[in-house]
């Protein structure tokens, strides 16, 4: 079922395909433009997942799914450019190196896949232990990505070639799902891993520059799974347990903490610090790490990182679909009902927003208008 509502103050979603009695007249922010259905529904899953994100070169949209295949659509109409099948599912977002002309992806069995962008055949594939849920990264002749082995790993990028890794020891007992993607600036790049360690690590060669423990004193689900950013000269990174730190990206030394469970990636977009935490809801903070807003959204579910586009901020939720919200406020503006919900981060390419559904189930969504806060610059 498809369908976009207007969101009032309890957040309620209505279906289009409900009762007309029940239709509530959809906010003016987006509407579906196109959708493709990439799985069929298992009949033994009581609820199915998708945890793929979705990118775009603004001429295509690529993404991948747990039937073990990456796509390229053509972004106007949803048609099909190519389909690369991959011997696992895919449960990350792949990256696009213009450059090289190859789009690289990781699946859940372990095998890392550098595919030709303009016919989706295979350049190289290297294979690892451990899933590989996270966005590879790409700087200087290199691929950087991490696994659900707590390892992170260099290849030369044209060739597949092993470069370097580095690891920690895993914790024992349960973590937290989901795998930090590494971040490379100025020729260190930094990732989280699940024993509640940030690292700092030199480019080129692996070496350590340095590391932090976020976890504080928690004895379980350690987990730094949440991607760093770098903005303004503040490198942003998340621990499950502690929350949001605003960190000295040559020390890692602590600039400011907000304390909170759960909490995701961060977006750091103008004035604002947003992020999404599993109990708490969306939030924006100051520069500062002062809370602006909140949203609880209330029975949503699992919470994806934000994406702010226009003004409005996107996220996916597990439990329904896809919710929309002025940035500067927190308001409800628009939701997007897709029957089993979406897990899979939201993604766009200034132009549409993309969603895949836990029913497997791909959404472009073209925004019809910018948030007035947006127009008005209070981001």
């Amino acid at each position: 079922m498809l369908g976009a509502a207007a969101c009032g103050g309890g957040a309620r979603g209505v279906g289009l395909g409900l009762r007309s009695d029940q239709f509530v007249v959809p906010a003016d922010v987006f509407q579906v433009r196109w959708r493709q259905h990439l799985t069929e529904e298992p009949l033994i899953e009581y609820k199915p997942q998708e945890f793929a994100s979705a990118v775009s070169d603004g001429r295509r949209v690529y993404v991948g799914s747990s039937g073990g295949s990456l796509y390229a659509f053509d972004v106007r109409d949803g048609n099909i450019v190519w389909r690369a099948p991959t011997r696992g599912g895919i449960a990350g977002q792949p990256l696009v190196v213009p450059e090289l002309r190859t789009i690289f992806v990781g699946t859940q069995d372990g095998a890392l896949h550098a595919i030709d962008l303009t016919n989706g055949k295979q350049h190289w594939t290297y294979d690892v232990r451990g899933p590989i849920d996270s966005q590879p990264a790409w700087a200087d002749g290199l691929l950087f990505f991490t696994t659900g082995e707590n390892r992170i790993y260099a290849l030369d990028a044209r060739t597949g070639v092993w470069r370097w890794q580095y690891e920690r020891e895993s914790p024992e007992g349960f973590t937290v799902r989901g795998v930090s993607s590494p971040l490379v600036h100025d020729r260190r790049v930094y990732t989280g891993f699940s024993d509640g360690t940030l690292a700092c690590l030199q480019a080129g060669t692996g070496e350590v520059v340095w590391t932090r423990a976020l976890a504080g004193e928690a004895t379980r689900f350690l987990d730094v799974d949440a991607t760093p950013v770098i903005d303004r000269g503040v490198l942003y990174a998340s621990a499950h347990p502690t929350g949001v730190y605003a960190l000295d990206p040559k020390t890692g030394a602590t600039r400011w903490r907000f304390d909170v469970e759960g909490a995701g990636t961060v977006r750091p977009v103008g004035g604002l610090v947003f992020f999404a935490a599993a109990k708490a809801g969306l939030h924006a903070l100051d520069r500062e790490g002062r809370l602006v807003w909140r949203q609880a959204l209330a029975d949503a579910g699992e919470l994806s990182a934000p994406l702010v586009v226009d003004g409005h901020l996107v996220v996916s939720a597990a439990n329904g679909g896809a919710y929309i919200a002025d940035a500067a406020t927190g308001r409800l503006e628009q939701f997007l009902f897709t029957g089993h919900g979406a897990t899979g981060a939201p993604a766009t390419d200034g132009r549409q927003i993309y969603v895949l559904s836990n029913g497997g189930y791909f959404y472009a969504l073209a925004l019809k208008r910018p948030a007035p806060s947006f127009i008005a610059g209070a981001l």
